[in-house]
C-alpha cells in the first residue's frame, strides 16, 4: 500500500510519457533481434550545433519538450524508513518509459523518441558529487516526520503528496512542456494539470518579499545562448522530491536556472536551490530537454480531480 501511494505521482509521469508515444509504437512488441540488437537512437548531440534564432538574435526555443532529470536522485537516505519508499535510487526521467509491462507478463517496447540524445547529458544532483544531501539538523528531523506520517493512513492532509491534492506541480514540474517565447517573456504549458508558468525577460524586478506565490516569480535574461532564469517569492508550501518523504522548502529558497541552448534538438539545464533553512549549502542538479517527435503531441488531457481512489488508499477507508 505504501508504495503504491508514493510513487503515485512518478508513475503518473511515466504514463504520460507513454502517453506522448505514438499509438502504433505503444503496441509494437520485440524490436530487439535475437542477437541482442537494440533499436537505434538518433546521436543528436554530436551533430553540428544548429540553433534557430528569433528576429532579436536570441534562440528560438518555442515548440514541445520533454523534459528529463532534475530529480534529487539522493545516495545515502537519512534512515531505512525512508528507503522504504522506493524514491531515492534514481532521479525522475530515467527510465524514459520505452519498456513496459505487456498482457500476460510480456514487454512491450516501443521504437526509442527520436530525438532523445545520445549520450545522455547529465541528470539528478550534481553538487555535492557524492550526491548526499546536505540538511541542516531542523529541515532532517521535519522530513524524517513526513516519512514516519505520510501514510497510512496519513496523520492529516498536510502530509499528503500535492499530485493528490490536486494541487498544481511544482515550479520545476516534469513531463511534456510546450513553450512560447515572445519579446519580454518566456512561457511554459506544462502537460500536468494544465500547470503554466512565465518567465519575464524584460528587465523587471521581483515584487516584495510579502508577496509570495505557489510557483515563485521568475524573472530571466539571455547571456549568448543561455536563459539564466531567478526564481523568489515562493511560499513554501512545495517540496524537492516526488512524494512527501521530501519534507517542503522554506520560503527563504532562491531558484537559479541556466538553460543552455546546445541546438535546436538540445537543451542542457542546472538548477541551484540555495535554501538555507533546508541546506546547510547550496545543492545543484541537472536534466535536459529534447523535442517530441513530429507524429507526437502533449497529451489531450493530464488532470487530477477531487474524489479518486488515491485519498481513500491513504487514509484507509
Amino acid at each position: 500500500m505504501r508504495k503504491h501511494v508514493v510513487i503515485g505521482a512518478a508513475a503518473a509521469a511515466a504514463v504520460s510519457v507513454l502517453l506522448t508515444l505514438p499509438l502504433q509504437a505503444q503496441g509494437r512488441q520485440g524490436r530487439g533481434s535475437a542477437s541482442g540488437a537494440q533499436p537505434e537512437v538518433q546521436n543528436v548531440s554530436q551533430r553540428a550545433a544548429t540553433i534557430k534564432r528569433l528576429p532579436d538574435g536570441t534562440p528560438d526555443i518555442r515548440g514541445t519538450w520533454v523534459r528529463v532529470g532534475g530529480g534529487m536522485n539522493e545516495v545515502g537516505a537519512p534512515d531505512s524508513e525512508l528507503k522504504a519508499f522506493g524514491v531515492l535510487s534514481e532521479p525522475q526521467g530515467f527510465g524514459q518509459g520505452l519498456v513496459t509491462a505487456g498482457p500476460n507478463g510480456g514487454r512491450i517496447e516501443a521504437k526509442p523518441p527520436k530525438y532523445l540524445p545520445n549520450p545522455r547529458p547529465p541528470q539528478g544532483i550534481i553538487d555535492p558529487a557524492d550526491r548526499k544531501l546536505p540538511y541542516t539538523a531542523e529541515a532532517r528531523a521535519k522530513r524524517m516526520d513526513y516519512a514516519k506520517n505520510m501514510c497510512c493512513p496519513a496523520k492529516g492532509l498536510s502530509y499528503l503528496e500535492l499530485s493528490v491534492r490536486c494541487a498544481p506541480p511544482q515550479t520545476w514540474a516534469g513531463g511534456g512542456v510546450h513553450i512560447f517565447q515572445r519579446p519580454g517573456e518566456v512561457a511554459l504549458l506544462f502537460e500536468q494539470n494544465h500547470q503554466s508558468r512565465i518567465i519575464y525577460t524584460d528587465g523587471r524586478a521581483h515584487p516584495s518579499p510579502d508577496m509570495v506565490f505557489f510557483g515563485g516569480h521568475s524573472t530571466g535574461h539571455w547571456e549568448g545562448n543561455d536563459l539564466v532564469v531567478d526564481t523568489a517569492n515562493l511560499d513554501g508550501r512545495a517540496y524537492y522530491g516526488v512524494g512527501n518523504t521530501f519534507a517542503p522548502y522554506s520560503r527563504q529558497l532562491h531558484l537559479t536556472e541556466r538553460f543552455t541552448v546546445v541546438s535546436d534538438k538540445l537543451i542542457t539545464f542546472v538548477m541551484t536551490y540555495d535554501d538555507p533553512k533546508t541546506f546547510t549549502r547550496p545543492v545543484k542538479v541537472a536534466g535536459y530537454f529534447y523535442p517530441n517527435d513530429e507524429d507526437q503531441e502533449l497529451a489531450p488531457e493530464f488532470s487530477c480531480h477531487e474524489g479518486s481512489y488515491s485519498m481513500q488508499n491513504i487514509f484507509g477507508f
